[in-house]
């Protein structure tokens, strides 16, 4: 679409493209209009942009924001829906491994049990009567030899 306003300008819809961390500098001529070139945070200017024709079936900034937040809430959707299948997979899971542990315990607990057995008959059991036996020594001594006295039971 082109208009022209006065005797020698004319006005022609167009698409602008240029980086997100630039902006269109200001216009020196023409008070609003903006100029192709392209500035940055410090007002440095920093290139070009590139203009590319209108067509009609171009969508209007409010609806690329609509469709953008569409497309924001229809991802959103999908992440939630990612969410709920991964909470129902780890709690099939989780009630899986309880079942299984569950069902292993008697035989755990057997093992542990004929384990305790094997590793118990190593070991020498001590007598009861051990406890009131008395023991004599007798040592052999430089001095002239002395009878071996006897000694108290307890």
């Amino acid at each position: 679409m082109t208009t022209v306003d006065g005797p020698r300008m004319v006005r022609e819809k167009m698409i602008v493209e240029y980086p997100a961390d630039t902006r269109l500098s200001q216009s020196s001529t023409t008070p609003g209009g903006r100029s192709s070139l392209l500035r940055d945070e410090d007002n440095h200017l920093a290139g070009h942009s590139v203009l590319f024709p209108a067509d009609d079936d171009l969508l209007t900034r409010a609806e690329a924001d609509a469709l953008a937040d569409a497309r924001a809430r229809l991802t959103q959707a999908e992440t939630e829906a990612m969410l709920k299948l991964a909470m129902a997979g780890a709690a099939a899971v989780g009630i899986a491994v309880t079942a299984a542990a569950v069902k292993a315990a008697p035989y755990v607990k057997k093992g542990f049990a004929a384990l305790k057995s094997k590793l118990n008959r190593g070991e020498p059991e001590l007598a009861d009567e051990a406890s009131g036996t008395i023991i004599e020594i007798e040592f052999p001594t430089t001095r002239s030899e002395q009878p071996p006295r006897e000694m108290p039971t307890l």
